[in-house]
């Protein structure tokens, strides 16, 4: 009897302990620049949170900023290492010196057409690449899972049904490859981040805004741009969904750590399957907005494919002599070798079922990480 009894206050008191230990990393503050309604935001960090929140019995739990209102886009990787925030999104291509690697990667953007696969390959990369861990280790901040776009369309003031009706015009871009296909087609190259588009389109320095067709909705872009063009200009995966400031992912325990992984599978796996949705939803409702869609024109597609495969004749390089990599070929190699892990780990995969996506990007990604040494000096 004595023995129960002390065996039950064993687990008791152990309990209590873990529970001390996870809830450490109580009330964290997290940011991410896009409007709560678009699909990064939604899914990404406010959905995000919510499970966090239930997964650990409401011992984790995090204060989600949306928009700009704490951190302009630009200032997303330094507000996390500087303990402005806890967590937070970034766009890598606004920061090249500090983050070569990841850039490097996204030079093949025009390369890859699955966002699912991508999804899961940029995270797997980023959390087991050495080169990608010592980045993101001199940066400042925890690499702790990442994103992927559907592909990138043409939302513009004016018709585009032809390559000649891009020449000249203004695009807002996203990536170094991008910009060389838009200035390729005579087309001018904006670098601007896209919660800028609106404001372009409307007041014209901007032609076209070159993003992903839910922010028809999402930012209300059917307001300015009357016309969207889907021409398959890439994804975009460039960054981490979730970068953890390096103080506090030391500090907090193994248990606290594996919680997060939890959760940010789930994330993952809602993110795609929601931000298709959002793109179809706003495809759908466009019409009534006045917005016409159309189909690329078989000039846009050729242009498109030809630079995509000239592309790849480019992309060890550029790694080298763009972003200061000595080992660039094998850096690109290891990152296609991962692509295509995925592309076999998602070749049966229930693409609506976004419960069986997060456990086959759980299974074989989050679970063999070891939360007990992960982004631990």
């Amino acid at each position: 009897m004595m023995k129960r009894l002390l065996g039950g206050l064993v687990s008791v008191l152990m309990s209590s302990a873990l529970g001390m230990r996870i809830a450490s990393a109580n009330e964290i503050k997290a940011n991410i620049f896009f409007p709560a309604q678009h699909p990064l935001a939604k899914h990404g960090y406010v959905e995000w949170a919510e499970s966090l929140k239930e997964l650990s019995g409401g011992q984790l739990s995090a204060k989600v900023f949306t928009g700009t209102v704490l951190l302009p886009p630009r200032s997303g990787m330094s507000g996390v290492r500087d303990g402005i925030v806890t967590v937070g999104y970034h766009a890598a291509t606004y920061t090249p010196a500090e983050l070569p690697v990841t850039n490097a990667i996204q030079e093949m953007g025009f390369n890859y057409s699955d966002p699912l696969v991508m999804i899961a390959a940029a995270t797997d990369f980023n959390t087991s690449n050495p080169d990608a861990l010592k980045q993101w280790h001199n940066a400042g901040v925890v690499f702790t899972g990442g994103y992927s776009t559907p592909s990138y369309n043409l939302m513009c003031r004016n018709p585009v049904q032809s390559l000649a009706d891009l020449k000249g015009k203004r695009l807002r871009t996203a990536g170094a490859a991008m910009s060389r296909w838009v200035e390729k087609i005579g087309a001018v190259p904006v670098n601007v981040p896209s919660s800028e588009m609106y404001q372009g389109v409307e007041k014209g320095t901007l032609d076209c805004a070159v993003n992903v067709a839910n922010d028809l909705k999402s930012r209300s872009l059917w307001d300015v741009a009357k016309h969207t063009t889907m021409a398959p200009l890439g994804l975009y995966w460039s960054g981490p969904m979730w970068a953890f400031n390096a103080s506090y992912w030391q500090e907090i325990s193994p248990e606290a750590r594996a919680l997060y992984f939890k959760a940010n599978a789930r994330a993952m796996a809602r993110l795609y399957v929601g931000y298709k949705d959002a793109v179809d939803e706003a495809l759908s409702e466009a019409a009534d907005h006045g917005v016409k869609v159309y189909e690329a024109p078989q000039d846009i597609l050729n242009s498109i494919r030809d630079f995509a495969k000239a592309n790849l004749s480019e992309v060890y390089k550029k790694g080298e002599e763009k972003y200061g990599l000595k080992n660039s070929e094998e850096i690109l190699t290891s990152f296609d070798a991962t692509v295509k892990k995925w592309e076999a780990l998602f070749a049966s995969a229930d693409r609506k079922d976004a419960i069986a996506i997060e456990k086959i990007i759980y299974d074989n990604l989050f679970a063999k990480l070891d939360p007990a040494t992960f982004g631990v000096n």
